[in-house]
């Protein structure tokens, strides 16, 4: 469908594009500078690249426009180098309001301050594909795999524990058999050590 033949929805005046904040916190950019993004009918996901301050924490939130609903679960975020990857997967067609929330290193927060809005237009059906909850310390690096170095990553399934093994600087692998009758609603989490004894959560799968 052409973008000249889509309806926009209402939108508040000076909510899409930057916000007050992201040439302050010396955000850019990188892959899609119009605010409305248009996804083609064959297109399930879309990428949203956005180039940040060394740093620079962030946070987004994804809204169905029609439904007043939030599905954040269905945007995985991804750093690499000084860009954050938002890839988006909506779960049902029409639009999304698509807010980026960001705080540099040398403000204390804790409240991330709205930087970016997009709305997102994505006209097929592609099934429910939610992406695993995403925890602070994913946020804060990562991408398929982790920027920081990492100390016994494992893969956590209710109370058994599958490390995993370096293949490469800064990749680990590992193989996980679930077919050993979890029950339904059961978690997998990737959970690492960065320094000390406790084990932070990357990662979070519903079986």
């Amino acid at each position: 469908m052409a973008a000249g033949n889509v309806q926009l929805p209402k939108i508040t005046e000076g909510f899409l594009g930057p916000q007050a904040k992201f040439d302050v916190y010396g955000l850019s950019t990188v892959s899609h500078s119009d605010p409305v993004v248009y996804m083609q009918e064959d297109q399930p996901e879309v990428e949203i690249i956005m180039g940040t301050q060394p740093g620079t924490r962030v946070t987004i939130k994804l809204i169905s426009y029609e439904r007043k609903k939030e599905c954040t679960e269905y945007v995985l975020i991804r750093a690499l180098g000084p860009n954050y990857l938002f890839l988006i997967r909506p779960p049902l067609p029409g639009f999304y309001k698509f807010q980026i929330y960001a705080l540099p290193p040398d403000e204390a927060g804790p409240q991330m301050l709205g930087v970016y809005n997009y709305l997102v237009y994505c006209p097929g059906s592609f099934g429910d594909n939610a992406f695993p909850k995403q925890y602070p310390p994913w946020k804060s690096g990562c991408y398929l795999h982790s920027s920081f170095q990492l100390l016994r990553p494992y893969v956590k399934v209710d109370q058994e524990w599958n490390p995993l093994q370096q293949t490469e600087p800064g990749v680990f692998e590992g193989l996980v058999d679930f077919s050993q009758g979890y029950a339904s609603g059961s978690k997998a989490k990737v959970n690492v050590k960065f320094a000390g004894n406790n084990y932070q959560t990357l990662l979070e799968y519903s079986l």
